[in-house]
């Protein structure tokens, strides 16, 4: 019987895990977008305030890849990919 309720218990520890993992990640991912955008601002692409941060895609391992939009309150969109490794925006290219 020991087994049997083991094998029930387990699907929900891994859901409790997933779950309580879940936050820590997508807290990054908006860690890396604000840092690139901070980045923009830094480099006057985009003026503070004026603009919403529009995340498109990632990846990568170690060296994230981020492609995103900064939609300013009036007029067309900037697309831009952003490198971020360790918290550091490495790279801010914008894309034509």
């Amino acid at each position: 019987m020991r087994i049997n309720t083991l094998a029930k218990l387990a699907p929900a520890a891994f859901a409790f895990a997933a779950a309580i993992a879940a936050p820590a990640q997508a807290e990054d991912w908006n860690a890396h977008l604000d840092a690139c955008a901070a980045a923009a601002e830094a480099q006057g692409i985009v003026t503070a305030g004026e603009y919403e941060t529009k995340f498109v895609t990632a990846s990568g391992g170690s060296m994230k890849r981020i492609s995103l939009e900064f939609q300013p309150n009036a007029g067309e969109p900037i697309k831009a990919e952003c490198k971020v490794k360790r918290g550091t925006v490495k790279e801010l290219t914008i894309k034509v």
